[in-house]
Parts: structure tokens; sequence; C-alpha cells
């Protein structure tokens, strides 16, 4: 369902992607906008570069389903990217409200932009519908060490809002220190569900991977595989009942389905198709807690 634009893996391989509107993609853009193309992967370097197609067919979703009014805290990021007037193409991540004036992303969907570059954040369930809306940023900070370190990438960035835009709008808790690995000692993690919320491409479960685009915010279930230092991985392997993320859920939450309310990690890579792993940022690490403890209050 769900997806980074950041791939893992070393490889190279057939994707293909549909989504409309036709505008300059810039470095680390949150969305896979490809048309039948070879994409050249390179640990966590820069995202692959395309032609472009037309959108046409319906989107298929990864055993996910549209989350309506619910995970209202969840917004899509938007930037004026043809400087044309904001608009329905225009989103390009996901994040999180993890404060009333702190929308919480990964740094590769800030990184790229001009730092007077004005960006907006919606939280409409349809990122297309959340145009008239969308709530315009008063700045953005990303983590200063981001992309030194490929087994800690630093990977975490804020988008600062207007706390009065806001309101009605229950934040995300973030987790104390290390609480993934208290759970972990305990054997508490063994067969957990999480939950992957984002606006991001679906791809068939089988056959070629086409990459649909439809800016809809959504939820699916995928199961804990593992946990390291700094990173999350989760099963989104369709055949044993997951679902996952995919191009456009960059910097989207990655929930306990017991606990729906605490953000753990933020999407930042996994394999290139949709279909496998996803590998998350945890955000109960010292070092995104460094980071994140400039602009909210930590537990």
């Amino acid at each position: 369902m769900l997806k980074s634009i950041f791939l893992g893996d070393d490889a190279a391989l057939n994707v293909r992607a549909v989504r409309p509107k036709r505008t300059p993609m810039p470095r680390n853009h949150g969305l896979l906008v490809l048309a039948a193309v070879i994409v050249s992967l390179v640990g966590c370097g820069d995202p692959a570069a395309s032609g472009l197609g037309s959108r046409e067919g319906t989107t298929r979703i990864v055993n996910g389903v549209p989350t309506g009014s619910a995970y209202g805290n969840v917004g899509a990021l938007m930037f004026d990217f043809a400087s044309d007037g904001l608009d329905a193409d225009d989103w390009f991540c996901s994040g999180s409200l993890i404060a009333p004036a702190v929308f919480l992303t990964a740094a590769h969907c800030l990184e790229f932009l001009p730092a007077s570059a004005q960006v907006y954040v919606t939280f409409s369930p349809s990122a297309a519908e959340g145009v008239a809306t969308a709530i315009p940023a008063k700045e953005f900070h990303f983590d200063p060490l981001y992309g030194h370190d490929q087994s800690n990438p630093h990977d975490v960035g804020v988008v600062l809002l207007p706390a009065k835009r806001t309101r009605g709008i229950t934040p995300l808790q973030l987790p104390p220190a290390g609480y993934l690995d208290q759970l972990a000692e305990k054997n508490g993690l063994k067969d957990q569900k999480f939950l992957n919320v984002g606006y991001g491409g679906d791809v068939p479960t089988t056959g070629q991977p086409i990459v649909t685009y439809d800016g809809v915010r959504k939820v699916s279930t995928s199961t804990y595989m593992a946990l390291e230092a700094n990173w999350l991985w989760l099963s989104m392997n369709a055949a044993t009942g997951n679902g996952g993320d995919c191009y456009g859920d960059s910097g989207g939450p990655k929930l306990l389905a017991s606990n729906p309310k605490m953000v753990l990690a933020l999407v930042v890579t996994g394999d290139a198709v949709c279909r496998a792993t996803t590998k998350d940022y945890r955000v109960d690490s010292p070092s995104a807690r460094a980071f994140l403890g400039a602009y909210v209050a930590l537990s």
C-alpha cells in the first residue's frame, strides 16, 4: 500500500509507476514518479530519475484501506513544485503531528528543498481535497547529521506549523527512550502487528510492480521482524497477510496496533517493489531524540 523513496537494497529492477501531472521531480522526492524505467539502486543513495507517464486504470491497495476520518493526525507534505499554485499533485511525503505546532517527517523529504521554501501540510483524508485548507508551514528543519552514516541515517525532520491551525487534532505521542528495546527484552515484540499510515502509492501483490497514486490516506498492517539500534524491520509480505508502505509514505508513522496513539518509527526505506520488507527509522533512539528534543518535550 504505502513507501519511502530511499531504497536500501542494491539491485536493478523494472519498476513502473503511474501518476498524473508532470512536474519536475527534485532529488529525494517522496514520490516515485516513474514510467517503464530501470531503477538503479545504490544503498541509501539518491532515488532514481525517470521518464513520466499518464495515470490510467484503477488503484490497487496492498492489504490496506482508506482511513476516512480516522488517523486525523497523519498528514501529507506539499510543495508547489511547478510554481503554478498548490494543487492536487503537489503532495510528496507523509508525516504526523506530534505537538500542536510540530509535524514529524523524514529528513530526506526536506533536505532537497531550498531553505526558504514554503511547504504546506494537509490533514485531509485526501491530499487533493485538502489543497484549499492546506496549512502553510512557518519553517522546517532536519537533522544536520542526515545522510552521513548508513547504519544511522539521522533521517528525521520536523515542519513547524501555526498551532492555531491544528486545533482539534490530537497529536501522536513520542515514546520514551529505548521503548522498543524494553519491549524486545521482554519478548514483547514477537508477532506484534504494526500499523502503517500514509498517502503513498499502491502496487499489485503479484505481476509487474506498477505503482499508482491517488493521494488518499490509507492504513495497513505489518508484522514485526527484527529490531536494530536505529531500525525497526517489518514484514509487508501479502502472502502472509501483511500490508506495507510504498513511495510517497516517507516520513509516515509506524504505530503498534495495540497502542496506535504513539509513533515508534518513520517510513524511510525498504525493498524497491513494496512487497517484502519495510525498514523504518526509530524515533526512540538516542540520535532521533537528540534532534527532536529541540522541538518537543520528551518523556
